[in-house]
């Protein structure tokens, strides 16, 4: 019967039924471990069963909002609320007060579940009678799901999922990488973030054991994985560069056969790195965006250099002019994507750079497509910097400046200037124990890049802001630098 398991699953219809025909076939097998600890799939069904009947009782329309750190009850939740046929809305619990506030009255979900009143879903996994009724079939067209993305203008932009796009993410990623559920699932991340989200939902949903933790602690991550035999790894470049630093250079986790990375391009150092420490796995880097989800996939460095990779199955990429012509190959442009995998819109805040083309949608990157049908990005449409007339992209002049060995983190934004209307500026974070001098950095540049696009100015900054899914913060350091809050690098 579990044979077949893999097969039933691509007949179901919704996310709910997949995760209880796994209950009903292999009730006493784990299905998740957190921080050490473990639920099998049984308890596991128990406990979202219960929440359900409590979110149920809501009218259809209602939608439930979370704010809470990692834990088994929340991931619970999640499920319970899509078995309820209701949208769950992940805040991130390190949002200010008022950013929660702020977020809370626009969007007014009927329910906030917070750590305050996070004890009335204890009680109701611990005591409730859960009613045997037949649950009504889910529309997987409906919203299921909404993620939060930083804004812009400092309101955090919110984008929705409807189920039937994931489902079309399990079932294309899982032929592209064959999972199942022999497999055992890891989350390095915080469930605030979409990617770690998914990660979780398509571990459960392959069947396989699924390993998340409270806290990014590498150490202890390393460990986990080596005793639990995990294989497949989901995470975001800063994190395999801790967990490579934790292993001190000597450890090797063989059981590891695939590592999905995104959010931001691998250095080569950090690939090298990353086949040390997980010797038998593929490495895999994915492009995409909270809205598009899959664009591009590259496995182990198939894809030419500065490359993002090829286009995940059933994705179409046009590149396009501001008039909405198709560029030909090597013509850098706006990138759209068609695929059955696009979100269902947007909460809070719009995206001004957003537009459609037919199908397909354009969320602000520009990039170029080869004649063997490779991506290449050249940055996002809103950071573009205009200098004498010239455009600048910002993330080639980053990708220069964390090339060199010295820089740990870039960023480069454009400033105002009298004569040239807008011209670079860098933010560097220098690497322990190295230095380097103004003169150096742009002698590095020139090597590679044009008079025009060499930053005028080069701050360096200790403390690097992050947003929580790990990406350079680039609203904070704007802020920091209008503040002269920085030290220039002499």
């Amino acid at each position: 019967m579990i044979a077949d398991r893999t097969a039933v699953d691509r007949a179901m219809t919704d996310i709910a039924t997949v995760i209880r025909h796994h209950a009903m076939c292999s009730p006493e097998d784990v299905a998740l471990e957190f921080d050490g600890s473990h639920i099998c799939w049984r308890e596991f069904v128990a406990g979202i069963d219960a929440l359900a009947q409590r979110f149920a009782g809501m009218v259809l329309e209602d939608r439930i909002a979370f704010s809470l750190p990692n834990e088994v009850l929340f991931v619970q939740a999640m499920f319970a609320a899509v078995k309820a046929g209701k949208c769950f809305q992940v805040l991130d619990p390190e949002w200010p007060d008022q950013t929660v506030n702020d977020v809370v009255t626009t969007l007014q979900p009927n329910t906030l579940i917070n750590e305050s009143n996070l004890d009335l879903l204890v009680q109701d996994v611990c005591s409730a009678r859960v009613d045997p009724k037949v649950w009504p079939q889910v529309n997987v067209c409906a919203p299921f799901y909404t993620g939060f993305t930083s804004g812009s203008t400092g309101m955090p932009k919110g984008f929705r999922r409807d189920q039937k796009s994931w489902l079309e993410s399990f079932r294309r990623d899982g032929e592209i990488f064959n999972l199942s559920r022999e497999d055992v699932f890891v989350s390095l991340g915080s469930l605030a973030h979409s990617l770690f989200v998914y990660a979780v939902f398509r571990g459960l949903y392959a069947g396989a054991k699924t390993i998340f933790y409270r806290r990014f602690r590498p150490d202890r991550i390393i460990q986990s994985i080596a005793r639990s035999g995990g294989t497949v790894i989901y995470g975001v470049p800063t994190q395999f560069d801790a967990l490579i630093a934790a292993a001190h250079g000597g450890l090797e986790l063989s059981s590891v056969r695939l590592v999905l990375t995104s959010g931001a391009k691998l250095p080569t150092a950090l690939h090298s790195s990353l086949n040390r420490l997980f010797p038998k796995a593929a490495v895999c880097e994915f492009y995409g965006t909270s809205e598009q989800s899959y664009i591009t996939f590259a496995r182990d460095n198939d894809s030419p250099l500065g490359s993002v990779g090829r286009p995940f199955p059933g994705v179409d990429i046009r590149i396009l002019d501001d008039s909405g012509n198709m560029l030909p190959a090597g013509s850098a442009g706006r990138v759209f994507v068609d695929s059955p995998l696009l979100f269902d819109g947007y909460e809070l805040a719009d995206n001004p750079t957003m537009e459609w083309c037919g199908d397909a949608l354009f969320v602000g990157d520009v990039g170029y497509l080869d004649e063997d049908g490779f991506l290449y990005l050249a940055g996002r449409a809103d950071r573009m910097i205009v200098c004498s007339g010239k455009n600048i992209y910002p993330e080639e002049i980053e990708a220069v400046l964390a090339a060199h060995p010295a820089v740990s983190r870039a960023c480069v934004i454009g400033v105002s200037d009298s004569r040239r209307g807008q011209r670079p500026v860098a933010l560097l974070q220098i690497a322990p124990e190295l230095s380097c001098s103004m003169r150096e950095i742009k002698s590095w540049c020139r090597e590679q890049l044009p008079l025009y696009k060499i930053p005028s100015q080069i701050y360096e900054i200790d403390e690097w802001p992050m947003t929580v899914s790990q990406k350079t913060d680039v609203p904070r350091l704007t802020e920091l630098l209008r503040l002269n809050g920085l030290w220039e690098l002499r």
